[in-house]
């Protein structure tokens, strides 16, 4: 059977991951520790004992908090072992005859392991653990001079409630996975639609925004006057915020567009370009490279700056190149938000790098670049 993957998988159906059934396993922990302590007498020595609780607690534990649906096999494997080895362990100290019945006291919580592995998908695997159980008890019997069926019946009475649970099982198993599908399903519909709205929602704020800026100028040209110098280069630094936000939509926002626009008023070439390394980041680095990208933009006077994202998966996320007559400048920003910077414009004839982080940067102070880099740390 393929595993099912789904963050809901049976354990929701069963109740397994609710507060009370968190409570409901502390209390059968506890409750199988202190019936262990009870029944100690004529065991020497005890550490066997504490082996023994520690093994049947994890394996309770892991019916909780493992996940998929059925069991993965090796976890599955790991519980079925726990009661046959439990048993032996257990069964190598106790004294024969025994002081009392509870000191065979594993059979009965093994059964709560059984059951949980044949409902979560490992019906053949509980079953192998019940003979292996068997057959411990059998050889002790056999090995301490008593009759093998009598130790051999030990973990099969406790185990009968397994056959129920099996038939139980067998027949809520595929109506279990499918209302799981069916719930995944749902979230995924839910997840598309959730996208879809969100397109939507901005494209048409693309288009109001494209009305608000394009419109007066497309009512200007049709009235077949012609442009003023002022109003040509206001159309083609309206063509190049369209371009920008085509192709580098993730360096875009109200400051650093408001920073490209003033810049190509300046007389300086600005080329942004997105390759993607910022689609999955988190916001508080996209929006201090905006913040670094607005200061490098209101620094240039003239010649050109060139600014890309780098595609995922790189070191750095973001790399600026500024060059005009008061020299060059290259910027890398990591994934980490830490900024390298190397510049003949403070320093002629050298790169000298500087690390400039985010916690440097206070967002209300109008920082331009100038005064990011006087607060970096010393040169490296």
């Amino acid at each position: 059977m393929t595993p099912f993957s789904d963050p809901a998988d049976v354990r929701d159906i069963l109740g397994l991951r609710t507060t009370a059934t968190r409570v409901i396993v502390v209390a059968v922990l506890v409750a199988m520790a202190f019936g262990a302590s009870q029944s100690v007498d004529g065991i020497s020595p005890v550490w066997p004992v504490v082996i023994v609780v520690g093994i049947m607690a994890a394996a309770t534990i892991a019916l909780v908090a493992v996940p998929s649906d059925p069991l993965p096999l090796g976890p599955a494997i790991l519980m079925a072992l726990a009661p046959p080895v439990s048993a032996a362990i257990l069964l190598s100290v106790v004294p024969v005859p025994l002081a009392t019945t509870n000191q065979v006291w594993i059979s009965g919580y093994a059964t709560l392991i059984y059951v949980f592995m044949a409902l979560r998908g490992r019906i053949l695997t509980a079953w192998l653990s019940v003979a292996a159980s068997a057959g411990v008890h059998a050889w002790w019997a056999a090995e301490t001079g008593q009759e093998i069926w009598a130790g051999a019946q030990i973990p099969l009475y406790n185990a009968g409630a397994l056959l129920p649970v099996t038939l139980i099982a067998l027949a809520i198993r595929k109506t279990t996975r499918s209302i799981l599908l069916i719930r995944a399903q749902a979230r995924q519909r839910a997840a598309d639609a959730s996208m879809i709205t969100a397109a939507g929602q901005e494209r048409n704020a693309r288009l109001a925004e494209l009305d608000e800026l394009a419109r007066p100028l497309l009512l200007r040209i049709a009235t077949g006057v012609p442009l003023t110098a002022a109003e040509r280069q206001d159309c083609e630094l309206l063509e190049a915020h369209l371009r920008d936000q085509l192709r580098a939509a993730a360096l875009v926002s109200p400051t650093t567009a408001a920073a490209a626009r003033e810049a190509r008023a300046r007389g300086v070439e600005v080329t942004l370009i997105d390759d993607g390394g910022l689609d999955v980041a988190y916001q508080e680095l996209r929006n201090w490279v905006h913040v670094v990208v607005t200061a490098a933009l209101e620094d240039a006077h003239d010649g050109h700056v060139r600014i890309r994202v780098l595609p995922a998966g790189r070191h750095h996320v973001v790399t600026l190149y500024r060059s005009g007559s008061s020299g060059t400048e290259r910027i890398r920003i990591e994934r980490k938000g830490l900024v390298e910077r190397h510049s003949d414009a403070e320093h002629p004839g050298r790169n000298t790098p500087h690390l400039i982080t985010p916690a440097n940067h206070d967002p209300s102070a109008g920082v331009t670049t100038k005064d990011v880099y006087l607060r970096s740390d010393p040169e490296v």
